[in-house]
């Protein structure tokens, strides 16, 4: 008997709910990463009148949106698990998402198996663990994408997509790159110069009003414009500094550390690229260990080296690499998949520059299964089709 569509949202959503809340009762009550602990000072100065800021070195240092909900939440009393089982259903829902936005470029096979992969993929069950940004951002990630190929001739969607991603920006800045290459996307959409004009024209428009708190707010407190935040020279600095390996690393000259945050910011970047023209080579050498980083099978961090997080990663993003990068090409000239070949080319380029994380990969994960699970279906038909023959 064929499940209705209500049905099978309501199954996936139930089972990954169910996985991911087993997973954060395994974990003890405490920050596990140094980003916890800034997101929750934070929180703290907000929430006893000092202001939205780490300290008073770091007023703009952070994005804002992810520490802005914690406040939120805190404020209505809730406390660390209360958080981690708001961020279970916001990650069931982004399954639920995932369902939709591979139906929408592919098919509904395609979207039923992305979800329910994604329902059990270890990386998506284990960031709800933890007060950091990945569980919001995949979700407004993938509304964003979600919104975006659905709104050609559809107003309302062109509102919702320029607010998810200006949304999904205040979260994390790369993000914003997304907004120039959208517009460049649906200047080539089979459509009239109005209707293109109008698309562009209202994403912009609510993208750039989702965002102005944040940029009026920094006009305020530096005199500057500043759409982001303040950390991006010395993230650059810590991936290309002469003792980098591309990964993290905690060197910051004293000197620099000691100036009012805006110059600071400013003398990163500088230094960093001073440095890179010292030694043009070594930069080269970083960037392509900052992808080998951002795309390892394997997690990159000494803590998570054991072979049971090996074995979990082979197992889950290793698997789908082949399908993956069949999915890649093959989609290469579907209008609507190249929407999420343009986030792959944005999210690698600005971390084989700046920082190789795995972590700054898995807001794409959900594309990459997506890809993975075409590619897997695409071969398959092909397959049986030689056979048949």
């Amino acid at each position: 008997m064929e499940i209705s569509q209500r049905k099978k949202i309501a199954i996936l959503f139930i089972t990954a709910l169910l996985i991911r809340v087993i997973f954060i009762f395994t974990l003890k009550n405490m920050f596990y990463f140094d980003d916890e602990f800034e997101y929750y000072k934070v929180v703290q100065n907000f929430l006893t009148g000092n202001g939205f800021f780490v300290n008073e070195g770091l007023k703009g240092f952070r994005p804002p949106l992810y520490p802005f909900i914690l406040t939120i939440l805190y404020s209505l009393k809730f406390n660390l698990l209360g958080i981690r089982l708001i961020q279970c259903v916001v990650s069931s829902l982004t399954v639920l998402l995932i369902y939709l936005t591979g139906k929408n470029l592919f098919s509904e096979r395609v979207g039923l198996w992305s979800a329910i992969i994604s329902a059990i993929y270890p990386f998506f069950i284990f960031y709800n663990g933890f007060l950091l940004t990945e569980i919001c951002f995949i979700f407004l990630t993938v509304l964003a994408v979600y919104t975006i190929i659905g709104s050609e001739d559809k107003p309302l969607l062109w509102l919702k997509s320029g607010i998810s991603l200006g949304l999904a920006g205040l979260c994390r800045p790369t993000m914003q790159l997304y907004l120039p290459v959208v517009l460049i996307h649906t200047a080539f959409l089979r459509a009239t110069a109005k209707e293109k004009i109008k698309k562009m024209f209202f994403i912009v428009l609510f993208f750039s009003i989702t965002v102005s708190p944040w940029v009026i707010r920094n006009y305020v407190v530096f005199g500057k414009f500043i759409p982001g935040t303040t950390m991006g020279g010395r993230v650059f600095w810590e991936g290309n500094n002469p003792y980098s390996d591309g990964g993290p690393c905690r060197y910051f000259p004293e000197e620099i550390e000691q100036l009012p945050e805006i110059q600071r910011d400013k003398a990163y970047y500088k230094k960093t690229i001073d440095t890179i023209k010292e030694n043009p080579s070594r930069f080269l050498w970083l960037a392509q260990n900052k992808f080998k980083r951002f795309w390892n099978i394997i997690p990159n961090a000494s803590e998570f080296t054991s072979p049971l997080y090996r074995v979990i990663s082979v197992f889950s993003f290793g698997i789908m690499m082949p399908f993956f990068l069949l999915g890649f090409l093959i989609t290469l000239k579907n209008k609507k998949a190249q929407y999420i070949h343009s986030l792959f080319i944005i999210f690698t380029i600005s971390h084989v520059i700046l920082l190789g994380s795995i972590r700054y990969r898995v807001p794409l994960e959900p594309f990459y299964i997506i890809l993975a699970v075409y590619g897997f279906f695409w071969l398959k038909a092909e397959m049986l089709g030689i056979i048949k023959k």
